[in-house]
């Protein structure tokens, strides 16, 4: 039979519950092992404290001891915090923090973010009548309407939890609810019939993002497009936004080699008589005072891998004869040295010359051809030219262990890096080179250097780049602590802390020690903090933001690992 919580009900007691019972389990009783397995029909032997908490959650109808817990604490956290938390959590927002509108210190978007912000939706329908800002975010056309009857300069209102209006959360809402597809056109045209802005947005220091940014989508992070972009975006233009969208412009230049956004937006543009955006000088999303126009940075980035797009920019102005904005390079010494033919022939037919080749851009094309012969009189003539890293990354692209073997045959370093200490086998995990990689590994390539830009291992950008193969081949020999906890690497984290159990404590970056390191995956993640918190790792420490480890996973989506991490905290303050 279910119990019910009371209003006495709290995590203290239930604790208590969850230890007694393992404890007369653990002393044989069969009437406390009889009721266990009425939850864990096939366990054998004596539970581990988080299963038995689990099954008495189960006793409470409650689906994991983490929903238990989130029931007791939704009753105490305030309307103000739920409101915050849907706010927070139901949008994707480019890793910049609302709070403090920084980049680079928030967490990533990604499903998990919708899923807890419709979980609060679910359980505390009620938020949705708290403003405009959560009725637009929860897709409720009903509630949208009655905000702007009773006050239509609502269209219009800047959060003061973000600063959003209700127009461009609506864009960026990534919620996995019906409503999203069944309301959120619907509720576009309600905001903009009352006077919403459709070029509205937001800046997280450096770029704008705007209301079609963020129904498009893309960027660094990949961020999924609406659902319906398409249509979402048509309807946009339609009611007044510029078609020509900067920051859109580069996310989509990150992605697949297709036109569709670049057919559309043009077009838009063409209509409204206003091209003279794509080819005139460039905003700073595209290059700014460095790029001659639009057109010409968005080649850059087209050339040498992005055929289609190529055709299209030169097809609409683009400059055969351009540059590419990073490299400061001709485009098409990037084809040619790439070995892209048909893109060198494409330029060509458009007006570009033919480059003449120095010595080592001939090593770099012969090296991406494979022409072994030539790559070998190259190198003997000119042996510096193996201190570059750049035929190396080109041939890690290509994913061709066979050159990159030939590569090293003739001297060129297995730990052959750029200027930021970004190696070979880093770049590997970016490529999903694996057997590059192993060769790497066998030639003797140091297994974990950190780079410069942002302090990662090759294991580390593995994970971040979610190439499951290339974590695996790396866990299995790395020694970075916080990259195998972020691997979930298990064993390999039990082996190391048997070694040196202080590395549970201890920093490999200022203010995280290896509990604010949990993986995505919900199971591991538990293993691992049940892990560190075994061998004595700090459940109650706080990083520079002043979170705890618990707080951190939770909001990352990982309530089991939260609750874990809680309860040992809990229970740490007591000692």
């Amino acid at each position: 039979m279910t119990r019910s919580l009371s209003s006495f009900s709290n995590l203290d007691a239930l604790r208590g519950e969850a230890k007694r019972w393992l404890k007369v389990i653990a002393a044989g009783d069969i009437e406390a092992v009889s009721r266990f397995r009425q939850v864990f029909p096939a366990h054998n032997g004596v539970p581990k404290l988080r299963q038995v908490q689990h099954a008495l959650a189960r006793e409470y109808g409650a689906s994991s001891w983490a929903a238990l817990k989130q029931e007791i604490e939704d009753r105490a956290r305030s309307f103000g915090d739920r409101v915050r938390l849907f706010l927070e959590k139901s949008v994707n927002r480019y890793s910049t923090d609302p709070t403090t509108q920084k980049w680079g210190t928030y967490e990533p978007d990604g499903p998990q973010r919708g899923v807890v912000a419709a979980r609060v939706l679910e359980r505390h329908p009620e938020i949705v009548r708290d403003s405009i800002h959560t009725a637009v975010a929860a897709h409720d056309v009903d509630a949208v309407r009655t905000f702007l009857r009773k006050n239509p300069r609502t269209a219009n209102d800047r959060s003061g939890f973000d600063g959003w209006t209700p127009l461009v959360r609506l864009a960026y809402a990534r919620l996995p609810i019906e409503a999203v597809a069944n309301n959120a056109l619907e509720i576009a045209n309600v905001l903009l019939d009352a006077g919403a802005d459709p070029n509205a947005g937001w800046s997280d220091g450096a770029n704008d993002f705007n209301v079609l940014v963020g129904v498009i989508g893309g960027g660094e992070g990949g961020q999924v497009a609406h659902p319906l972009a398409e249509t979402f975006v048509r309807l946009l233009i339609a009611r007044g936004a510029d078609p020509f969208a900067p920051q859109a412009l580069y996310n989509t230049s990150l992605g697949p080699d297709s036109t569709f956004w670049l057919d559309l937006l043009w077009s838009e543009s063409a209509r409204r008589g206003e091209t003279h955006k794509w080819t005139g000088p460039a905003p700073k999303e595209l290059g700014g005072e460095r790029c001659s126009s639009a057109l010409a940075y968005l080649l850059g980035n087209a050339v040498p891998h992005h055929i289609q797009r190529t055709r299209w920019l030169l097809e609409h102005g683009a400059d055969a004869h351009g540059i590419n904005f990073y490299s400061r390079k001709p485009v098409i010494k990037h084809a040619v040295q790439a070995g892209r033919e048909d893109m060198v022939e494409l330029l060509v037919r458009q007006g570009a010359t033919r480059p003449e080749l120095t010595e080592l851009e001939r090593f770099f094309a012969a090296t991406v051809a494979g022409d072994f012969a030539r790559m070998r009189e190259l190198a003997l003539k000119h042996p510096e030219f193996l201190q570059s890293h750049e035929p190396m990354f080109a041939v890690i692209r290509l994913r061709r262990a066979d050159i990159a073997e030939a590569l090293l045959e003739l001297g060129m370093s297995v730990d052959i890096g750029d200027e930021k200490n970004l190696r070979a086998l880093h770049y590997t995990t970016h490529c999903g080179a694996e057997e590059i990689a192993r060769l790497l590994i066998a030639r003797g390539a140091q297994i974990d250097p950190f780079e410069l830009r942002y302090g990662g291992t090759p294991l580390t950008h593995a994970v971040y780049n979610r190439q499951t193969e290339m974590v695996n081949l790396l866990a299995a020999v790395s020694r970075n602590f916080r990259g195998l906890c972020y691997a979930g690497a298990v064993d390999r984290v039990r082996e190391l802390l048997t070694d040196a159990p202080d590395r549970a404590n201890r920093h490999d970056r200022d203010g995280e020690p290896a509990l604010f390191c949990l993986p995505d995956d919900e199971e591991k993640a538990v293993e691992i903090a049940e892990l560190l918190v075994s061998f004595g790792a700090d459940p109650t420490f706080r990083n520079p933001q002043g979170h705890t480890p618990g707080e951190v996973a939770r909001r990352r989506g990982l309530d089991d690992a939260a609750a874990l991490l809680e309860d040992a905290a809990m229970a740490a303050t007591k000692v």
